[in-house]
């Protein structure tokens, strides 16, 4: 056997692409040696890849996942950014958690969750995935221009029109923008009446200064309000609590009342979809959300696709110009509501 010099590498130097290109060819005519010589492909492989009992399977040792689960996988990376949830390296890890606990199967990963080797593996079996530096967009960037807004406008028709979407826009019951808003049960302290020189006046706070609870509203193009989800900083659900809301409304719990992603996904599940069907909306819509990690993981972007739901970010920390929920209903409502508190 020949001796195989230290460092020299035997990868092949042919894709798959070039494979499909040489079998194509040769099944249009062209003799397999032409073929292999002009799409640099091995005569051996042309020939196994010709036969009809070829399995395509991706060279080096298993993986824990399927190919197929990995493209899959890719494709939501790809369709997420596109619409405006960019995927960081922990979203990865995490969603192969969530699917290995699902699915469970030999793996030698601490507790499911995959480590930086099989992330770096997985980005060089798939290099149509790369890194890129976010445009960062903070609370601060109060002046987001009309180029921005534009592009996004621009990204969002790209990405609508390329699926087969963009006609959902001119039905405006397909067309939904989702919002949520927190309401102090402690508003800001009001004025009181007390003696003239006395510095300090008490009023007893029957709730935490601190304590908040959320409510998700989802309003249609075509002026129509859903069934809204209400988050309660408890523990337990109270009796009195789910006695007095309206049983078509959704109900949620969370250490400190604020909306997270096992939340949002009861809330489209449970609230959202029923109300659509039950309304007999045309499937599917478009569901206008802002781009917070607590809105989208792995498993509500497949399910939503199942139920042709199509979530689209909007863009950061614009909201007073592209959420029509803050502009136009919720800034009257809680001031209602610090009124009535």
């Amino acid at each position: 056997m020949p001796k195989v010099k230290e460092g020299c590498n035997y990868s092949k130097k042919y894709t798959e692409e070039d494979i499909i290109k040489a079998i194509a060819a040769v099944n249009n005519g062209m003799p397999k040696k032409t073929a292999a010589l002009k799409f640099g492909v091995p005569r051996p492989t042309l020939q196994f890849r010709l036969c009809s009992k070829f399995i395509k399977s991706r060279p080096g040792p298993t993986t824990i996942l399927t190919e197929e689960e990995e493209k899959t996988l890719v494709e939501w990376v790809i369709s997420s950014s596109r619409k405006g949830f960019p995927k960081r390296k922990e979203d990865i890890l995490l969603s192969v958690e969530q699917f290995l606990s699902r699915n469970p199967r030999p793996n030698n990963f601490v507790n499911n969750k995959p480590g930086d080797g099989w992330y770096r593996l997985f980005l060089k079996r798939h290099p149509e995935l790369t890194h890129r530096t976010a445009e960062a967009v903070t609370s601060a960037s109060a002046n987001v221009s009309e180029t921005n807004i534009r592009q996004w406008f621009q990204q969002i028709e790209s990405y609508l029109k390329d699926n087969g979407y963009f006609d959902i826009l001119s039905d405006a019951s397909r067309v939904y923008n989702g919002d949520e808003t927190n309401f102090q049960l402690c508003p800001k302290n009001t004025k009181v009446l007390a003696e003239k020189g006395c510095k300090n006046v008490y009023e007893v706070d029957h709730a935490q200064a601190k304590s908040c609870l959320t409510v998700m509203f989802t309003f249609s193009a075509s002026g129509k309000t859903t069934p809204p989800m209400v988050i309660y900083p408890l523990k337990r659900m109270r009796a009195d609590i789910r006695n007095s809301v309206p049983s078509h409304w959704g109900l949620g719990l969370s250490d400190n009342g604020w909306m997270n992603k096992n939340l949002f996904y009861q809330y489209i599940h449970n609230v959202l979809y029923p109300y659509l069907v039950e309304n007999k909306i045309q499937f599917p819509i478009i569901l206008f959300v802002d781009g917070h990690k607590s809105h989208m993981n792995y498993d509500l972007s497949e399910s939503c696709k199942e139920k042709g739901i199509i979530l689209i970010a909007l863009y950061p920390n614009a909201t007073r110009i592209l959420q029509p929920a803050d502009v136009s209903a919720f800034k009257p409502m809680k001031n209602a509501w610090k009124k009535a508190s």
